[in-house]
This record gives structure tokens, sequence and C-alpha cells, in this order.
């Protein structure tokens, strides 16, 4: 069983504070600990532990898992590294577990999905390929690609390709009240299973231990 003791977490506890001028500005894509994170998902794949990798974070480390692989969505087509694109999104699969509401987890996968288009790959492979990696999100996973088309599309879920100073990045567009077609379209086949629910009861009771002990 995968033990919290054999890594380094100090990537994912690190507080970032704003100034109050940066409040209003465009968060960066790019963090300093990136490359931490990365060394992190690494030394969990290498001892194959990985599919038990959500079971050793708290809500707020893997929440830094999630934010990371969002951001990677964007680093990889700056720095045209799919490995980028593929290690982000085994961290984001592993912030599912956790995650309060599943639905505001689903235009992140259409960011993956259009960022492997640029780099010429295979969304539908390239999401199958992290989802053998992570287990606990395979059903997450499947529910995705059952989606039309249109479903799985950047516009569909209000983003655009944009830059800005350093580089490619995405854009929420649209932003206003949502409409009803695209209300129906996430409620529609909420990729919710079993087993995925299983986990999610577990990671909450574990937490429960942990406040009682404090």
């Amino acid at each position: 069983m995968a033990d919290r003791k054999n890594y380094d977490f100090h990537s994912l506890n690190i507080p970032r504070e704003f100034s109050r001028d940066e409040i209003y500005l465009p968060r960066p894509v790019e963090l300093p600990q990136d490359g931490e994170v990365l060394s992190l998902l690494r030394a969990v794949d290498s001892r194959h532990e990985l599919a038990y990798m959500h079971s050793l974070l708290d809500r707020s480390e893997a929440a830094q898992l999630g934010g990371f692989g969002c951001r990677a969505t964007m680093i990889a087509i700056r720095k045209q590294d799919p490995e980028i694109l593929r290690w982000g999104l085994v961290a984001f699969l592993i912030w599912i577990p956790h995650s309060d509401d599943f639905r505001d987890d689903l235009p992140v996968m259409a960011l993956f999905g259009h960022s492997a288009k640029k780099l010429g790959l295979s969304p539908w492979r390239e999401f199958r390929r992290a989802a053998k990696r992570v287990p606990v999100a395979r059903g997450w996973v499947r529910g995705w690609l059952l989606r039309l088309p249109w479903e799985r599309s950047l516009k569909a879920w209000r983003y655009a390709e944009s830059a800005d100073d350093d580089g490619f990045c995405y854009q929420q567009t649209n932003v206003g009240p949502m409409t009803p077609e695209m209300r129906d379209m996430i409620e529609s086949r909420a990729p919710m299973t079993p087993e995925l629910r299983a986990v999610i009861e577990e990671i909450e009771e574990r937490a429960r231990k942990r406040k009682r002990r404090l």
C-alpha cells in the first residue's frame, strides 16, 4: 500500500499570496513549483503508486494538482511538450475524487482535448492512457468520451484560444447567465460511478477521523 512518508509534498503546500495590485490581474499560467510537481508525479510513478496517489492527499493538496493539470493544458502548448500535457492530465484525474462538484471540472476536459489535438495527439488515446494510470477516474473519463463531439469542444464550454505576454493561453468567452442548452449539457450523463463514489466516501471518512484526532 502506498505510504505518504515516501514522498515530499512540499510543492503542493506552497501558499501563493497576491498583492492588492495583483488581485484583478490574470493568474499566471506557469508557477515556480511546477517542476517540483512534475518530479513528485514521476517519483510516485517510479514506485508504481499513481493509482493510489489520490488517497495520500488531503483536499487542498489535490486541488493544487488539479490546478497544475489545468495550467498544463497551456504550458504544454507553449513548450510544445506532449509529456507535460500527459502528466497534467494524470494530475487532474488524481484531483477528481476530491472535487466537490464534478460538473465544474468538465470544461477542463475540453481544454485537454483541444490541447492534445494542437500537439498532434489523439485525445481519445490520451484520455484512455491516463485513465489506466489513475483507475479511480476511469468512469469519469468514460463518461466524458461518451459525450457528443460538440459537448467536448471549446466553444461548447465558452472557451477560446488566446495569448498573454508569455504566450499561449485559454480565455473564457461569453461570460454570462447559463443558457438552457448549456445547463442540459452539464446535467446530462454526469460521469459518476459507484466505484468513484466509494472512493469519495473513503476520503471523506479519513478527513473526519483526522479532524477528530486534532
